[in-house]
């Protein structure tokens, strides 16, 4: 249900070690691996005010750290099926904090079943474990590693025309290796339903109705704790290829969220997500996006934020084989739902995030490319503000 900021290590590094490469790309088994050395002025987003010996028993706040890749991925038809598999592991190795090295491993499976061109659906798993933005851990001057789970199995029947009948069920979690963060462990397993509209143009609305029922499962339980809740959610959503240049992806929501026993953590509204991309010339392709946000933060004095985050995401590719790609996000968001006998913070935080990315295929089989990046935030808190520089390269080789 929420729509997170992306970190750092995703702007910067994303388009080259994710998940979900496009599938016309790839052979039907496919190795890879690869290296990249990262330097960050600002580790733990600490605020200037802070004093490093105190927090971090070190001089510096800065580290230089290496994120080593292997993975592979395998992509088949059999008949009306089709399988995927996609598996890597990540190694960080941290120069001056190596109490901060470890292992992620990631994954995403797919089968996409048809029974018949008319009755079809996706059974989906994935996990991916990253670290979380330091700044929003409650125990200063730690790294937060989280892990996001999701399975889902969905179908959708074809009925005569363009009408679509959907369903299907997940089971959602998260979890964070620190104990103490202001977005805690969740676990939600729910259903869905809908129906989903196409036109002759390929352009498609869906509706569905999501209902949910979770839980926090490592939150200690006090009169300003609740352990259970319930989710309720009505969500649209737009494809429109508006041109053979130019489409249009939409999501809008209302989002409802119940917790027993403790009404005064309850929070609703919109959530959604508008992202186009505009093909301007054989060699530019500029996307962009309207983000609006909406998701549990726990203290004393806040049950929620609320955001709007704004996104521009240019890319040249003066040559077949290099790309020069710039992405800049900048928010606000509004921290809400203070408890009884408490007062409301009033917190408001503005952030701002750009990175460029410059990329060379020097073989088919193997990429190199360097990115610089800047990360900023402004809050109303404080000692919640940062800012912290970085720049990284990388090498990635798959066969």
């Amino acid at each position: 249900m929420l729509l997170r900021k992306f970190t750092v290590i995703n702007l910067a590094l994303g388009s080259v070690f994710g998940l979900h490469a496009h599938a016309d790309e790839l052979d039907t088994l496919q190795f890879r691996a690869g290296q990249t050395w990262q330097y960050d002025s600002n580790l733990f987003r600490l605020s200037d005010a802070a004093s490093n010996q105190a927090i971090l028993n070190s001089s510096s706040r800065s580290d230089q750290f290496g994120v080593t890749t292997v993975g592979a991925k395998i992509d088949k038809n059999y008949g009306l099926q089709r399988f995927e598999l996609d598996i890597n592991a990540n190694r960080y190795t941290y120069k001056n904090f190596s109490r901060l090295d470890f292992t992620a491993v990631n994954y995403a499976a797919a089968w996409r079943w048809s029974v018949t061109p008319a009755l079809y659906g996706n059974l989906t798993t994935d996990r991916r474990e990253y670290t979380d933005n330091a700044a929003d851990v409650q125990n200063i001057g730690q790294l937060n590693r989280r892990t996001d789970s999701l399975t889902l199995l969905d179908a959708e029947y074809a009925i005569d025309g363009p009408w679509r009948v959907l369903g299907g069920i997940y089971e959602r979690s998260t979890d964070n290796s620190q104990a103490s963060t202001f977005e805690g462990d969740s676990k939600i397993r729910g259903i869905e339903a809908g129906v989903r509209y196409v036109f002759a143009s390929d352009t498609s609305l869906a509706y569905r109705l999501k209902q949910g029922r979770g839980e926090y499962p490592n939150r200690v339980l006090s009169n300003l704790s609740a352990r259970e809740f319930k989710d309720r959610e009505h969500e649209f959503k737009l494809n429109w290829p508006i041109t053979g240049k130019t489409t249009l992806q939409s999501t809008l929501s209302y989002v409802d969220r119940a917790h027993d026993g403790l009404a005064a953590r309850d929070f609703s509204g919109f959530i959604g997500q508008l992202d186009a991309t505009w093909k301007v010339t054989g060699k530019t392709t500029i996307a962009g996006g309207l983000v609006r946000e909406l998701g549990d933060y726990q203290t004393n004095s806040i049950s929620y934020y609320q955001g709007n985050r704004i996104y521009i995401a240019p890319t040249w590719k003066p040559t077949e084989k290099t790309a020069v790609k710039f992405r800049y996000d900048h928010g606000v968001r509004n921290y809400k739902g203070a408890l009884p006998g408490f007062l409301s913070t009033n917190r408001k935080d503005t952030t701002d995030l750009a990175a460029l990315t410059l990329e060379w295929d020097v073989i088919r089989a193997v990429k190199v490319g360097a990115s610089v990046y800047t990360d900023r935030r402004k809050s109303s808190d404080a000692g919640a503000d940062y800012k912290s520089n970085g720049a990284s390269v990388f090498v990635l080789a798959s066969f």
